[in-house]
């Protein structure tokens, strides 16, 4: 059995870790969103940046979206220079030459201060997709939209 005092090591070697994801997660919550912070699109004072991750949490630009290989989306929602208490009630894509979707549902958990994750996602067809971001606002429904083109 562990000592206490060995125990009591370990979460001290590990909180400047956990200091440091923290501190981390809240930089990319930066308002109002900027190029780092991924693709921007706006709606009237709604603010919605969002930028694709790859397994391990790698992120990628739009371009860069693999084909027939899942990957997720990070999301920041913002209003002016503050976090948006907006909420992000669905994703999806299409492909409007192809009249289809995806083959998944995808899964959204929101991070807080604004910020949601966004999993499971594929395409699994080149060419245009079209990304749709629905976001309630109060009573508004607002749906923005991203076309990107994957090879």
């Amino acid at each position: 059995m562990k000592s206490r005092r060995w125990r009591h090591g370990v979460w001290r070697g590990l909180m400047p870790l956990l200091l440091l994801g923290a501190s981390s997660a809240s930089a990319l919550a930066a308002c109002p969103p900027n190029e780092a912070d991924g693709k921007l699109l706006t709606s009237g004072p709604l603010q919605l940046a969002w930028r694709p991750v790859l397994q391990g949490n790698t992120p990628v630009a739009p371009t860069a979206i693999p084909m027939a290989g899942h990957f997720a989306l990070t999301v920041q929602l913002c209003e002016g220079s503050s976090a948006s208490k907006a909420v992000l009630k669905k994703v999806d894509a299409t492909m409007p030459e192809h009249r289809h979707g995806m083959n998944y549902q995808p899964r959204i958990g929101a991070l807080g201060d604004g910020r949601f994750r966004v999993e499971g996602l594929m395409f699994h067809m080149s060419g245009r997709w079209r990304i749709e971001f629905e976001v309630r606002s109060g009573e508004d429904v607002l749906r923005l939209t991203n076309d990107v083109q994957i090879r």
